[in-house]
């Protein structure tokens, strides 16, 4: 950090830090000495000069000529710590603010329009640490998603995944790829609806022929889904 930035963090503009400088390099000068070797013009001198009185880094010495000196360091130090002090209560604030924030997003239900707005949705739900449990309307393939599936199952092995998925002549060659990633699949009967069952937190539920995708953060909704999710899955047909 240049020296400027320095005398700047600690309350000096560029021409007191000049002053302030050449005073504690030289001891007492005049105001005319300081100007001269702080290159501050002469006509501004004795406001910088009040300027560092009043902060407490200069003093005046009361003598035939009255010069000046800078004051003991440890007013630097003062400005220091208070600094710290402040930034103290700026991080206490900022995560203050941080919490707020986060509640404020996780809005207990949030409505996305479109494939734009399903994206999105999908992007915002958290990842599963505990289960994840699916109904699946189509079981598409985007590009690299057979890969990355594959290496998350890797790195996740204890969280369990189960899908109810389509099975019929438009989704059964997508539905035995994903299989090979994703063996737990049982074939469930589905007319527009995909869902998306995570961690007793979230439930997302896109409506295929309405074209818009739900997000519902509720823990008791989520349980209720849960349950409704196992009672289909156990009864079943396991894919061939």
């Amino acid at each position: 950090m240049e020296e400027r930035e320095l005398f700047k963090e600690l309350g000096m503009n560029i021409n007191e830090g000049k002053v302030y400088s050449e005073l504690v390099k030289h001891g007492k000068l005049s105001a005319a000495e300081v100007s001269s070797k702080s290159l501050v013009p002469y006509g501004k001198i004795y406001v910088v000069l009040q300027g560092l009185i009043d902060k407490g880094f200069v003093r005046v010495i009361p003598e035939k000529t009255k010069k000046y000196s800078s004051a003991d360091p440890k007013n630097l130090q003062k400005v220091i710590e208070k600094k710290r002090e402040l930034m103290d209560e700026a991080e206490k604030k900022v995560k203050e603010l941080k919490q707020f924030y986060d509640e404020k997003e996780k809005d207990f239900l949030i409505i996305g329009e479109g494939d734009k707005g399903f994206w999105k949705i999908i992007e915002d739900m958290k990842t599963a640490n505990k289960y994840s449990y699916n109904v699946k309307w189509d079981s598409k393939i985007r590009p690299g998603a057979l890969e990355k599936s594959k290496e998350w199952v890797k790195k996740n092995k204890g969280v369990e995944i189960k899908n109810l998925v389509r099975y019929d002549e438009e989704t059964k060659s997508n539905v035995k790829k994903w299989s090979k990633v994703r063996p737990e699949q049982r074939i469930f009967d589905n007319e527009g609806i995909a869902i998306s069952i995570t961690d007793d937190e979230e439930v997302m539920i896109a409506l295929i022929k309405k074209n818009t995708t739900l997000l519902i953060r509720d823990e008791a909704f989520t349980k209720i889904m849960k349950k409704m999710f196992w009672d289909s899955y156990k009864n079943a047909k396991e894919i061939d």
